[in-house]
């Protein structure tokens, strides 16, 4: 990896929480799949081109976007976490005109790279200096290149990370509320901060849509808060506490009567809401 100026979210993605997403690939690519479609949809990605995936994770998006591009383009999946790049690079083995590569965003050298386009899932939240970042990846693309970025809305009108978080907290405790606009999951969620970030990091046309999606987990609610507690917005709190058997229990089984409401056949179906930024570079 190149210099690395976001140490603490390397070593944070590089263990045992990069290791849950490489260890629940396939609940949170359903989960995240809406999402992933509303990128795409905005990204405009056409045969040829050549796309960077920032913040890549275990691949989901950089494989979509490689079927895209096809043979004749070019792409670059990108993350600072280990783990989780290994597994990316495993799925795009198929596709070998997409390359992979250990990077913080802030610091890569991506001087001249030509690219057309920066595409994320909920890869950008997590910058110590978001516009540093943010003109470092616009190196990356030609003049006019585009980005188009997914993140969350604020956890107020966001059940998924709102109500679990919750009802773990009301059994255990309040988790330490950390300074608005910090790296973190919630790192984009207010759109007046952000936009001006990403102004500030030189990008032209820069603008947010809010697109609701929904979060499906195929399984019963009572399944469905289990994943919840390992990797999902309650994990934190029943970690921090070092949640008792007794205690994750009944935070699962009050988090499953929750996720009633949200059922829909054989599936729970969470209402989301994002920020879906787009900028041009100049």
């Amino acid at each position: 990896m190149d210099k690395v100026l976001n140490s603490d979210e390397e070593q944070f993605w590089s263990g045992p929480s990069g290791q849950s997403w490489v260890t629940f690939e396939a609940e949170q690519d359903a989960l995240l799949s809406e999402v992933l479609d509303a990128v795409l949809q905005r990204a405009g990605l056409k045969s040829g081109d050549a796309v960077m995936d920032i913040g890549c994770g275990t691949g989901a998006l950089s494989v979509a976007a490689a079927g895209i591009i096809g043979e004749g383009g070019r792409g670059l999946a990108a993350d600072i976490s280990g783990p989780m790049l290994a597994r990316a690079a495993e799925r795009l083995r198929h596709a070998p005109w997409f390359s992979t590569q250990l990077a913080d965003a802030e610091a890569a050298d991506w001087s001249g790279a030509g690219f057309d386009a920066a595409i994320s899932r909920f890869g950008v939240m997590f910058f110590g200096n978001p516009p540093r970042a943010f003109a470092n990846i616009a190196k990356a693309l030609r003049p006019g290149g585009r980005m188009t970025f997914a993140t969350w809305a604020p956890v107020a009108r966001n059940p998924y990370w709102r109500d679990p978080a919750r009802i773990a907290s009301a059994r255990l405790g309040e988790v330490p509320k950390g300074e608005p606009n910090s790296p973190g999951p919630m790192g984009m969620a207010d759109v007046d901060w952000s936009i001006r970030q990403l102004r500030a990091a030189g990008l032209a046309d820069v603008a947010c849509e809010e697109v609701t999606v929904h979060l499906p987990i195929e399984a019963s609610p009572q399944k469905a808060a289990e994943l919840v507690l390992v990797i999902g917005p309650a994990a934190r709190v029943v970690r921090l506490y070092q949640a008792s058997p007794e205690d994750a229990a009944a935070i699962r089984d009050d988090i499953a009567r929750d996720l009633e409401q949200y059922q829909d056949g054989n599936a729970v179906r969470i209402p989301a809401l994002l920020n879906l930024y787009t900028a041009r570079v100049v």
